[in-house]
């Protein structure tokens, strides 16, 4: 999976000696959508159906003047997970992938199914949210990929919808 190294290299800090760490490194989340993914469409193999993979990024815009800080960064990604999963139906999967990056699977999805819901979704995450009395605004970018179409495993359709993403 060549093109979702990109994502993963940055390891995140080291927590200070004797303090838990406040998430996973990026690889356990890469991990964890392979394996949900891989059951997903293993599913979809023995029931003949399909299965969109909604792939987003998202970065915070700071205000200008103003810098966002790891905590407040990490509450609007939370916020905005909230948002994406109260958006689809309850048979679909939203996982976060690294540290700016949503896998939202879709099940018995086509790409018809897939262009609405990422219409909602865009509509539901664009805007402004209010973190620690803040305004402060989120740049999205999304790319869909279908199955058994666009990919017959998970890291390929994870690449295929990079590979589509548009803003």
């Amino acid at each position: 999976m060549p093109q979702l190294a990109h994502m993963f290299t940055d390891e995140p800090p080291a927590p200070p000696r004797g303090s838990i760490a406040p998430t996973l490194p990026c690889v356990d989340f890469l991990n964890a959508y392979n394996l949900r993914a891989s059951r997903l469409l293993a599913q979809c193999r023995r029931e003949g159906g399909q299965l969109a993979l909604l792939w987003i990024e998202v970065a915070v815009l700071a205000p200008p003047g103003r810098m966002v800080g790891e905590a407040e960064r990490e509450g609007l990604i939370h916020t905005a997970s909230q948002r994406l999963r109260n958006r689809v139906r309850s048979s679909d999967e939203v996982q976060r992938v690294g540290e700016r990056a949503f896998a939202v699977m879709l099940l018995k999805a086509g790409v018809d199914e897939a262009a609405l819901v990422e219409q909602r979704l865009l509509q539901a995450l664009r805007g402004t949210y209010g973190v620690e009395g803040q305004l402060t605004q989120l740049a999205l970018r999304i790319g869909t990929a279908v199955f058994p179409e666009d990919g017959r495993q998970a890291g390929e359709l994870a690449d295929a919808a990079q590979r589509s993403m548009r803003v």
